[in-house]
Order: C-alpha cells, then structure tokens, then sequence
C-alpha cells in the first residue's frame, strides 16, 4: 500500500501546522518493505534441503546422482518460490525477526536523513514499514530525556493497528494529532526558529 499524492500532502500540511507551533521537527518516513529476505530465503531453502537430505540418506536408495540432482532442485525451488510468493512467506516468518529487521532499518534512516545534525536535537521520525506492519518514533536526544518511551509506544501501538487495518494514511495523521499536545508545551516555537527538516513525506524504494 501506498499513500497518495493528495495524503502526503495533507500529511505534510499537518506537520507544517504542528512546527509552527513547536521547534521539533518531525519527518515521515514510509517503506513498503525493509528488506528484500533474500537471506532469510535462502536460509530456510537450506533448511529444506537439510530435511530433505536426512530422508534420502537413511530412507533411500536411490544413486548419490540422483540424490544431488533432487537437492539442487528442493533448494532452488524453495528459493525461488518464497521470493516469488513474498507477502506469503512474509506472515511465516516470525514478528521478532521482521520487527529486529525494521527497527534497524528504522534506526539507519534516522541517520541516514541527518536527523540527529539539527541544531536542537529536537528531530523525531515516524517511520512504518508497511508489509512488516511495523512502525517505530524514534527521537533526539532532548525529546527522549523529556518524554518517556511509554508516551511514544501508546501512539505507536494505535498506529500499527491502523496500519493492519490499510489505514496508512488515517494512522498518519491520528499519531501526529496525538503527539501535538505533548511537543507543543514541551518544545514551544522559538522566535529564531529555522525549519532544519523537509515536512514532505518520504517514501523509500
């Protein structure tokens, strides 16, 4: 799923509003997927072609030739298929390791966009990888020392509900409206304040 060109820019016109009201810059980040489980493919291909040897050596007695030729089949068919069927192979694998696979690549974007170079340290990302129905806020320094963790995994929590439910965009504005209250008293707009950050949506490849 993918946001619209009108829904990023609603989306950016409700950070623009809540900037000119706070000196956070917030960034919204979107990806499709955070990584391509090739590796996580060829891991379980391997895996089947484990099982698949075990069966052959203690329950068959066919030629080692044929035992080979059959091996490399079971492999690079379980490889191609599970990269061919990838939303499937996506709900087998398990939360923990999709969620570890996100967060990183949450953690590398913050870093990547230069959000930790603002001269406030008061930068946070909302980041969602959409297949893994993942999303991450992830803050400065000076945000994390003023609000807790729990505050940010109450929004987060509602956010990936929506973003089960293909609300992509609903889940968007709902947790920007939800951290306004918070951001606004904690981090009022300053006279001198210089907008660091694009409020445009960014969607990665």
């Amino acid at each position: 799923m993918t946001l619209s060109s009108d829904e990023k820019e609603l989306i950016s016109k409700e950070i623009e509003n809540l900037e000119k009201l706070s000196s956070c810059e917030l960034v919204a980040v979107v990806t499709k997927r955070s990584d391509s489980y090739k590796l996580a493919a060829a891991m379980v291909a391997i895996f089947n072609l484990f099982c698949i040897s075990v069966f052959f050596i203690f329950f068959s007695e066919k030629a080692v030739f044929q035992i080979l030729q059959i091996q490399f089949l079971v492999f690079i068919g379980s490889y191609l298929l599970l990269n061919k069927f990838k939303k499937v192979f996506l709900k087998i694998l398990p939360k923990s390791y999709k969620y570890q696979i996100s967060s990183e690549n949450a953690n590398r974007q913050f870093y990547n966009l230069q959000l930790d170079k603002t001269k406030t340290k008061h930068a946070i990302m909302f980041f969602v990888s959409f297949d893994e129905k993942y999303v991450e806020i992830i803050t400065d320094n000076v945000i994390s020392k003023e609000i807790p963790n729990s505050h940010w995994q109450l929004i987060v929590d509602e956010f990936i509900d929506d973003v089960k439910q293909n609300q992509l965009f609903d889940g968007y504005i709902k947790a920007i409206k939800a951290c306004n209250a918070i951001l606004i008293e904690k981090f009022p707009i300053k006279k001198d304040d210089i907008n660091e950050l694009s409020n445009e949506v960014i969607e990665l490849k």
